[in-house]
């Protein structure tokens, strides 16, 4: 829009301010609406009951992701797809037709609490081999190619990466370091503070402080861990995201969206 007569400084800004146009005629483009990736650790079975194929806090979340029409991103343990556990697996491959969910690599050792070291805290060839079970029970059992890893319950080391690099259908890397040749999410706050404990006010502080102006965020969270009150606040969370604008994708779908293609 062009305007052919001088206004004041001040109406000038009420004009920009209602127009979305600058001095020139040039547009302001509206700020983008910040992007959220749900980073959901640790889906494994429960049994083989089709009425019960994963575990209830699991299904909780996942109805809530439905009815929301929020998509998210689950971390498979390997180990949970070793057993023929049709109803898992028929669960999982639901789901990922429906483009709600995008399953990713959560390594394959069920760790237990007396183990010494992480599944990504050992040699290159352990660390490849787990990569590998995992990305091979995927294709086996539910046709899926996983195309994004984090590690489960572990730190990682040099080795990692070169892991990674010996596996090309893994493009992205949950909280990486910069300088992998995946696509790295990084990492600034979680759902949790502390791990397991989604506390509203705690995340709203964080979020305030140094989330808010973030182009996106990839925020972690274990929902298994969550009783009725630490499910209250990842509600409390999620409401508070959506009220701000932001928009839910998968892994996949944003790094499309950031290489622009």
């Amino acid at each position: 829009m062009k305007f052919r007569f001088l206004l004041p400084a001040a109406a000038a800004v009420l004009v920009v301010a209602s127009f979305g146009h600058a001095a020139g005629g040039a547009e302001v483009p509206d700020k983008a609406p910040q992007i959220i990736i749900l980073k959901l650790d640790d889906i494994v079975s429960h049994g083989s009951s089709d009425r019960s194929p994963v575990p209830p806090r699991w299904q909780r979340v996942t109805d809530f992701l439905k009815e929301s029409d929020i998509k998210a991103s689950y971390g498979i343990i390997g180990f949970s797809l070793e057993e023929d556990n049709r109803a898992y697996f028929q669960w999982i491959k639901t789901l990922d037709k429906s483009g709600l969910i995008e399953f990713w690599n959560h390594g394959h050792r069920n760790r237990k609490g007396t183990d010494s070291t992480g599944e990504f805290e050992g040699s290159f060839q352990q660390q490849k081999t787990a990569l590998e079970r995992t990305q091979k029970l995927a294709k086996e059992k539910l046709g899926i190619e996983l195309k994004v890893f984090g590690p489960h319950w572990s730190g990682t080391n040099a080795d990692t990466t070169r892991a990674l690099e010996s596996i090309p259908e893994i493009k992205m890397w949950f909280y990486g370091p910069k300088d992998s040749s995946k696509f790295v999410f990084e990492r600034v706050l979680t759902l949790e503070n502390p791990t397991h404990v989604p506390d509203f006010a705690k995340f709203k502080a964080t979020y305030d402080r140094v989330g808010h102006d973030r182009k996106y965020l990839a925020l972690q969270g274990h929902p298994n861990s969550w009783d009725d009150e630490r499910w209250d606040g990842f509600v409390k969370i999620i409401d508070y995201l959506k009220s701000k604008g932001c928009v839910f994708m998968t892994p996949s779908e944003f790094m499309k969206k950031a290489r622009g293609s």
